[in-house]
């Protein structure tokens, strides 16, 4: 993320700019992974969780036997922000670049 404010999106909007993979649920965009062991999904969380560091923008993360879910919201704007699309984006970078597929 830049040092600029983010910018406010509609849910609609939201999915509109993301994969198939997320979608908008209570208010933040959610996308379910399939790893396929425990091993390799703390190696995908270990990696978004690098990538959030360095945007300074954090997912909720549920790790659990054979998915990850990722959850997405600015909670400083108490929305949808592009700070979101943009994590949601790097997320689905990370998840080609170890071949996971969503769920």
């Amino acid at each position: 993320m830049s040092e600029d404010a983010p910018e406010p999106v509609t849910d609609a909007d939201a999915v509109a700019q993301t994969s198939a993979a997320w979608s908008v649920a209570d208010g933040m965009l959610a996308a379910t992974y399939r790893p396929g062991n425990m091993v390799r999904g703390l190696e995908m969380v270990t990696a978004v969780v690098g990538a959030a560091e360095e945007a300074n923008h954090h997912p909720d993360i549920d790790l659990r036997y054979p998915t990850v879910t990722y959850r997405l919201v600015t909670h400083s704007a108490g929305q949808l922000t592009s700070y979101d699309v943009a994590l949601a984006r790097r997320i689905d970078e990370i998840a080609a670049g170890l071949d996971i597929a969503a769920a």
